[in-house]
């Protein structure tokens, strides 16, 4: 399994990201984004409006560059329960997702035309538990991969209106690792990889000459991932339903979408609100079928929540700091919170820098912290109890800007 180069690219790409939102979507960890608690959606300036608002590519000129890396660690701390007394604590396992967009910009009868080609992180997820904990039996280990690859344009119909939009492809790889119990050296492995398009809707509007509206949708995904299960189990427990075997698995990306404004309260100091919404009533379960065997993990979200707010301070003409603040209201249930997706309502904190080197280059810092609360499992069907879960994200990068036209 997991053998073949593509599948090895794609790992490094799309290695595990932790889920900053409702059910499995990650921050966007562009860092001037990042920064900003990813409140920009109406403050886009570069090639990555390519994944926040496309409509902002129409205000380029010539070729340009945001490429970004990041560096993520969570860590989850479980409590049993009397019937299943004990503490366990996550692996450390470090992951870094990516924010790497190229556009270009030009004018059409006069007006700003944009294209912009990226790939980024939009969710995710990565949980590592002992090999022997309590909760074996429903998890030991989760990699949830997600890449998306965005082909987007913007045009400017009039100063003060700019529309954009085009196709999204998200692309999938799993591996899961469950335990069967009551036997401490049997498990089952899952391991499936798959995509599916969608596509994205934005614009951007400028009532006031300091004061710009955002508006960016994205529509739901459906990623078709076929893979393999494979079963390691004493003489006692062979038979049909744990032979290995082809598995499937329809997994849904929700619909998103992200409005905000930009205010330029004084020409030093930009600051961003936004409102994110996401449909994860889409989420329903997690359903792997198998040729004799299937395995279902509940899930039945509801639709989440987040409000995010930033500020940039021009400190000096090559010098921006950075500050942002979210709150996430997640879509989870505690009746069937599990080991495998420890969501809750998380308060995210961040900070960053952006210097410019030159006329056409700059860099990009920010730092993250996500403070999720503490969650306790409720009902039969959820692994009991509590859960809580501290996330910390460093990224860095750089845009690369040049009119090609004066050149």
């Amino acid at each position: 399994m997991r053998k073949t180069f593509r599948i090895a690219f794609l790992a490094v790409l799309a290695a595990p990201a932790v889920a900053l939102a409702s059910g499995f979507e990650v921050i966007n960890v562009n860092p001037r984004d990042l920064a900003l608690s990813s409140s920009g959606v109406a403050a886009q300036e570069d090639a990555a409006a390519t994944f926040q608002n496309p409509a902002a590519l129409s205000k380029l000129s010539g070729l340009n560059l945001s490429l970004a890396g990041s560096m993520l660690s969570l860590r989850t701390k479980w409590t049993g329960t009397a019937a299943y007394p004990g503490k366990e604590t996550t692996k450390f396992a470090p992951t870094p997702p990516v924010a790497m967009y190229v556009a270009y910009g030009t004018k059409l009868a006069g007006r700003g035309l944009g294209f912009g080609l990226g790939v980024g992180t939009p969710g995710g997820g990565q949980m590592k538990w002992d090999d022997q904990w309590e909760g074996r039996g429903r998890i030991i280990t989760v990699e949830r991969r997600m890449l998306g690859f965005y082909l987007n344009g913007g045009y400017e119909i009039a100063p003060w209106l700019r529309v954009g939009g085009g196709a999204i492809y998200y692309e999938g790889i799993q591996y899961l690792k469950q335990g069967i119990q009551p036997f401490p050296d049997a498990y089952a492995e899952l391991d499936t990889k798959g995509g599916g398009f969608a596509y994205q809707l934005s614009a951007e509007v400028k009532p006031l000459e300091n004061l710009t509206l955002g508006f960016d949708y994205k529509h739901k995904g459906t990623m078709h991932m076929k893979g393999d299960a494979h079963f390691q189990v004493p003489p006692s427990l062979v038979g049909p339903t744990t032979q290995d075997q082809d598995v499937k698995q329809d997994l849904t990306f929700p619909n998103r979408i992200d409005t905000g404004l930009a205010w330029r309260v004084a020409k030093p100091v930009l600051v961003t609100l936004q409102y994110s919404w996401s449909r994860f009533v889409v989420y329903n379960q997690d359903l792997f079928e198998g040729e004799t065997t299937a395995i279902t993990v509940p899930r039945d979200y509801r639709n989440g929540n987040v409000i995010r707010g930033g500020v940039e301070w021009t400190a000096l003409p090559t010098l921006r700091l950075r500050a942002g603040m979210m709150r996430d209201w997640s879509g989870l249930r505690t009746s069937t919170l599990s080991p495998t997706l420890p969501d809750s309502n998380t308060t995210g904190y961040s900070l960053g820098a952006g210097w410019d080197a030159g006329a056409d280059f700059g860099l990009n810092a920010a730092v993250f912290y996500g403070d999720r609360d503490k969650q306790t499992s409720t009902g039969t069907a959820a692994f009991p109890g509590s859960y809580k879960t501290d996330v910390w994200i460093v990224a860095l990068g750089f845009t690369w800007r040049t009119d090609l036209g004066n050149r």
